[in-house]
């Protein structure tokens, strides 16, 4: 009698965690825009910089609350005037987040929108424990990124001020953004800054280094992108899905922290008409990196104000 309760409890245990391996691996291309809902509630606050009508630019954070329970936090820098510009909605680093539009500063031509990740767990992942109680609040932050950029895109779309809505992914950001970019049309052009096409590889360059072995390394990034729904952010079968609208890759040929292998798969997509690849001589962009900053900010100001979203003979 014993031997048959424990095999009948094994057989449900093995069914339920295929059961749970099927729902990980089976990608949400659905859930994203079931996710975004449509904004039940939405507030608009003067940041600490204050909404500063003397310098011609309003600075102020935005808080948006899904039908679907989803909150999206991001903060605004706007020309004060009511003259309709270009907005690029961003969607940058972990550590950045909202506040990514200070690192692009102010204009009179172009609002910097950006968005903090949707993640409400521990911030501290240091110790095995800790970090295996933050995968469900890390599961939930991948899969509703891309959906808060959709809410979010929502809001902008209502205001009066806003011309065009460009979506950019920096870094972490990348992925995220190459599916809200697939999945919406109105965003009008979508940028990838130094980001991966191949997570996979991606990962597996970070696992090496935390690991110091290759086995291992690869085992524990491949672990963790199917824990994350990896299946549901294929950066180049998104880029792919974008077209006619046009998508800007931009690759650092030093990059520090995007291997080559991560980014040969945009490499083999260039020869499609809605994709184009700039490369940028630097590192990796980051906050204390004023130069690949700058350089960045450089190769998208400077197209931002072309209508010429669209690629000719598409």
């Amino acid at each position: 009698m014993k031997k048959r309760i424990l095999r009948i409890t094994l057989l449900v245990l093995a069914v339920a965690i295929a059961g749970y391996c099927i729902e990980l691996a089976i990608p949400k291309y659905s859930y994203f825009w079931e996710r975004a809902g449509e904004i039940a509630a939405d507030a608009v606050f003067a940041t600490e910089a204050g909404n500063s009508i003397d310098d011609g630019i309003i600075d102020e954070t935005v808080s948006l609350v899904s039908t679907s329970g989803l909150t999206a936090e991001l903060r605004v820098r706007r020309p004060a005037s009511s003259e309709p510009v270009p907005v690029l909605l961003v969607l940058g680093g972990y550590d950045t987040g909202k506040d990514a539009v200070e690192l692009a500063g102010a204009r009179d031509d172009v609002a910097f929108a950006a968005l903090d990740y949707p993640y409400s767990g521990e911030e501290s992942l240091s110790g095995f424990y800790r970090t295996l109680r933050a995968v469900p609040d890390v599961q939930q932050a991948f899969l509703d990124s891309p959906a808060a950029l959709l809410l979010a895109l929502d809001w902008l779309d209502a205001e009066p001020w806003v011309d065009r809505v460009e979506l950019v992914g920096a870094s972490l950001g990348v992925p995220f953004t190459a599916v809200a970019g697939a999945l919406d049309d109105r965003f009008s052009r979508v940028w990838l800054l130094h980001g991966a096409a191949d997570n996979f590889a991606w990962a597996a360059s970070g696992g090496r280094r935390e690991m110091d072995n290759d086995f291992l390394g690869g085992l524990a990034a491949r672990t963790v992108l199917f824990l994350c729904y990896g299946n549901s952010f294929d950066t180049v079968e998104w880029v792919r899905r974008t077209a006619p609208r046009k998508v800007v890759i931009v690759m650092a040929r030093n990059d520090d922290f995007v291997p080559p292998e991560a980014q040969q798969g945009f490499v083999e997509i260039d020869d499609e008409m809605h994709v184009e690849i700039i490369w940028t001589e630097g590192r990796h962009i980051m906050p204390g990196r004023p130069n690949e900053l700058g350089e960045l900010l450089d190769v998208v100001l400077q197209r931002v104000a072309s209508p010429d979203v669209v690629p000719d003979g598409t």
